[in-house]
């Protein structure tokens, strides 16, 4: 299941410098939700058969953020100390323009904040529902977003608010995958319902349907479906050759999803699709290697592109920006696995022996 994850990571990257080679693949933001699926799967899979046992519920959330915060501090600090070297040797600030302009007029608790939410990365998402008024204090708007000044444009890796719902998740998932199948879905229902009276109560697309963690809930709970059905169709010694149709045609419905016909429709196909092909993706590359691997590129693709976007275009310009982006996206993700995330991950994998 690692190409998947790596082509949606791709597929943010994509949607955020302009198509490569005439491909976008999905919409980024139905790129994320399919990631939420897919964390939902993994977290019911390593909860029901990885962390079982006394004791081992703080072992996951210790691993799980052993996982995902080292990782991204060391590219918050990347991304600090280039935007400090344009600044003070290309004369741009990159990625402290905000910053720049309001530190001066910023009120002491929403310096505070904004500084804050940067290394805690969890209430990310909620800087998308705020602005900063003409006095320098944050405020809360039903249309922040589309304010002069969102709260969001003062985190130097913006695209962390997934993860910040991601963080959310993980502290509701040691419950919610001992619940019973009823259960869940009513969540799922009430999650989709509320995402409809989003819709209909006039709230703006984006934050409402986008980020705010009630409306995206949902789609973390068909991971956990996903699982259940993984678990149903493991004793059956399905064909390799039927896993392989049903992964293939999946990939394929991502790689071209841009050419299908319709709009809704196809984009509710996906995430069906997404919950229905998991199981079969997991079950044929679950001993493959380097299908793992390149899954592992997928959290540095994802939190690292931004600021290498900002930087490629800044030397190169928009011509060939989406290669050359993706490019030095990918090696600076394969350092930074070699280098930090691989480590860690021993460590990580330490610690439940230990534990076990």
């Amino acid at each position: 299941m690692g190409l998947v994850r790596f082509l949606l990571a791709v597929t943010v990257v994509i949607n955020h410098t302009g198509p490569l080679f005439g491909l976008v693949f999905t919409d980024a933001y139905m790129a994320i939700k399919v990631f939420f699926i897919i964390s939902g799967f993994y977290m019911s899979l390593i909860l029901s058969e990885k962390y079982t046992g006394p004791g081992q519920c703080r072992l996951f959330y210790s691993n799980r953020l052993l996982r995902l915060f080292p990782l991204y501090w060391t590219v918050l600090l990347l991304s600090l100390g280039v935007s400090l070297c344009f600044k003070y040797f290309l004369h741009t600030a990159l990625l402290l323009g905000p910053w720049q302009t309001w530190l001066e007029k910023l009120s002491p608790a929403a310096m505070l904040v904004l500084a804050g939410l940067n290394g805690a990365i969890l209430g990310q998402d909620l800087l998308f529902f705020s602005h900063l008024t003409s006095n320098g204090t944050l405020a809360f708007a039903w249309d922040a977003i589309y304010q002069a000044t969102p709260a969001w444009h003062f985190l130097l890796i913006p695209q962390a608010w997934t993860v910040s719902l991601e963080l959310v998740f993980y502290a509701l998932a040691p419950w919610l995958v001992r619940r019973s199948t009823a259960f869940l879905a009513v969540l799922v229902a009430a999650g989709f319902a509320l995402r409809a009276g989003v819709s209909l109560g006039g709230f703006p697309f984006d934050p409402w349907k986008q980020r705010f963690f009630p409306a995206e809930f949902g789609f973390f709970l068909l991971g956990l479906f996903a699982y259940r059905l993984y678990a149903a169709l493991r004793p059956a010694n399905i064909p390799r050759r039927t896993l392989r149709a049903v992964s293939g045609a999946y990939v394929a419905a991502i790689v071209f999803y841009q050419f299908l016909p319709g709009a809704m429709g196809k984009e509710f196909f996906l995430y069906a699709a997404t919950t229905m092909s998991v199981p079969f993706l997991f079950l044929l590359t679950k001993k493959i290697r380097f299908d793992r691997a390149i899954g592992e590129l997928s959290y540095p693709i994802y939190i690292s592109h931004w600021t290498v976007i900002m930087v490629a275009e800044y030397f190169c310009g928009k011509r060939h920006l989406p290669l050359l982006a993706l490019a030095a996206t990918i090696l600076l993700s394969l350092a930074l696995n070699r280098l930090m995330a691989d480590p860690i991950e021993r460590f990580r994998q330490k610690r439940v022996l230990r534990g076990r």
